[in-house]
């Protein structure tokens, strides 16, 4: 008798868990790759950061409008022209309980900021913080700019005890294969925290009961279960038969069936960011040649190559219709956009080949050219297309397609001698991104630090450096237009399209599309 009353006693303990387990509300979140590490000062990429900014949080950071809102901050005012003082909220805790301090924002500044992190150019004007008591923070700035709030956004506040206790102050640099630590494991304030992680097979965030904010806390997602899937096909049956809520990879192919089945919701946008091809403009080529001067330094033979170049064909066919070609540097939603900036090469082989014969090539030459797969939306297939458009005026490109964590330190190092790399001026959503990384001279540090090409212009080099110090915005941003615009015309990278944004998810998701393509599931909701 009394084995009986256990036996039922475990038996309806069992369904009782069962229950709540099946009242949990689980989203299950697939994507074509892995976030290659979680440590928020190690890679600049926007689904490193859009994963990452579920665990940890900034002093300021945008909310589902894109509005820049005080967060860890409360908030915060101008001390002299390159001191910033910030008043912290009292009570954060971390999701170890240790207590939110001005001392964690100075370690996370001195992280970010050591020319060692990954993403130091995305605080290119912050140069140190000083604690003034224990919720009272000074961050000072390299000089006296405009811009540092917006930078401000993409600092993650970690830690400090937890940095110290597991050998982690100094930070990771994914493009130079560094790891540590915080590589595969988090301690934030963020919404959801960390309880599994399995590299290339799934990563578990649960949701955090002791969060601060709880005005934007309006989620009811328990639960987040993230899947790289690098199969298209498997990723669109999982969708289909309910194993998965949120996609983000979508084939732009398979769009149209989509559409049709009355279990998903598709939202499809044009995104911020361009997708651009990059030349080598160093003295040499990777690929080997009988002259050993570099073509690609000669601006007739790069105006060839993107003329050579059917991008209507690509968007119409490769990207199905679902963005379009631009001219430009910039997306049209950045501030400081200038249709009339961009260059005008239409597509035109004839004239393609008579300007590589100009430039003294006339049977063209030899070309690297490598592609990442799981990066840009069907970047191996544009590239096949570049490819065969490049062959038909002699260019012979040896193309390559590689998986991320293999392509990023072939691109960064200057391994190949065209590559592909995408551009959402994330997280700050202003000029100066794409100007202070991509077109300024690289100075090895903060400046130039994603400037693939190696490309060189005092001139947009004085505009960046000086609007930096403009606090007039209007006139900032004017300045930076200008640069943007001189280095255009100069086509050290070939502006492809735009990248759409498209999200398929199951009906019983509630979620936002916003034009930097973050998912802020903290905003999401679960239906039953």
């Amino acid at each position: 008798m009394k084995q009986l009353f256990l036996s039922l006693l475990v038996a309806g303990s069992l369904g009782v868990v069962s229950h709540a387990a099946l009242a949990e509300n689980v989203v299950r979140w697939a994507t074509d790759a892995d976030i290659p590490t979680l440590d928020p000062d190690a890679y600049a990429s926007t689904k490193a950061l859009t994963f990452q900014n579920h665990i940890y949080e900034s002093l300021v950071q945008r909310d589902n409008d894109l509005k820049i809102q005080p967060w860890l901050a409360l908030s915060w005012q101008q001390i002299d022209d390159t001191t910033l003082r910030f008043k912290l909220r009292e009570g954060v805790k971390f999701h170890n309980g240790d207590e939110l301090t001005s001392e964690d924002v100075v370690a996370s500044v001195a992280r970010v900021t050591d020319p060692a992190s990954g993403i130091r150019a995305n605080a290119s004007t912050i140069k140190d913080a000083v604690a003034v008591d224990k919720y009272t923070v000074d961050i000072h700035l390299v000089k006296k700019t405009g811009i540092a709030i917006n930078e401000l956004t993409g600092v993650m506040i970690m830690d400090k005890k937890w940095l110290s206790e597991h050998n982690a102050l100094k930070p990771t640099d994914i493009s130079q294969g560094t790891e540590g630590y915080a590589t595969n494991n988090t301690n934030g304030t963020g919404p959801f925290i960390l309880q599994s992680r399995q590299r290339d097979t799934q990563m578990v965030l649960v949701r955090n009961p002791n969060w601060w904010n709880a005005a934007a806390d309006t989620t009811n997602i328990d639960k987040i279960i993230f899947k790289p899937i690098s199969s298209d096909a498997t990723r669109l049956s999982g969708l289909l038969a309910g194993e998965y809520d949120l996609v983000t990879s979508v084939p732009l192919q398979d769009i149209q069936r989509l559409q049709n089945n009355p279990a998903v919701q598709l939202q499809v946008s044009h995104s911020l960011r361009v997708d651009y091809l990059t030349l080598n403009m160093r003295d040499t080529l990777n690929a080997k040649n009988t002259k050993a001067e570099n073509p690609l330094k000669d601006i007739r033979v790069r105006q060839a190559l993107y003329m050579a170049i059917n991008r209507e064909a690509i968007t119409q066919k490769v990207m199905r219709g679902l963005t379009k070609p631009t001219n430009n540097y910039l997306a049209p939603d950045i501030p400081g956009y200038d249709a009339k900036a961009g260059v005008d090469y239409p597509y035109d082989p004839a004239k393609a080949k008579a300007l590589l014969a100009e430039a003294g090539y006339p049977q063209g030459f030899n070309l690297n050219f490598d592609c990442p797969e799981g990066t840009y939306i069907n970047a191996p297939q544009w590239c096949q297309a570049v490819q065969s458009y490049w062959s038909k005026i002699g260019v012979k490109a040896a193309l390559n397609v590689h998986p991320a964590s293999v392509y990023d330190p072939i691109l960064v190092n200057g391994r190949t001698d065209v590559g592909v790399l995408g551009w959402a001026n994330l997280p700050i959503m202003d000029p100066y991104s794409v100007a202070v990384q991509l077109l300024h001279t690289s100075n090895g540090k903060s400046l130039g630090t994603f400037n693939i090409p190696r490309y060189s212009n005092p001139a947009a080099d004085k505009l960046i450096d000086d609007s930096v110090g403009e606090l007039d915005n209007t006139k900032r941003i004017a300045m930076l237009s200008q640069a943007v615009a001189l280095a255009n015309k100069d086509l050290p990278y070939l502006p492809m399209h735009f990248e759409p944004t498209v999200w398929a998810m199951s009906k019983k998701l509630t979620l936002k599309q916003t034009p930097d393509n973050v998912q802020r599931l903290w905003y999401g909701k679960v239906s039953n």
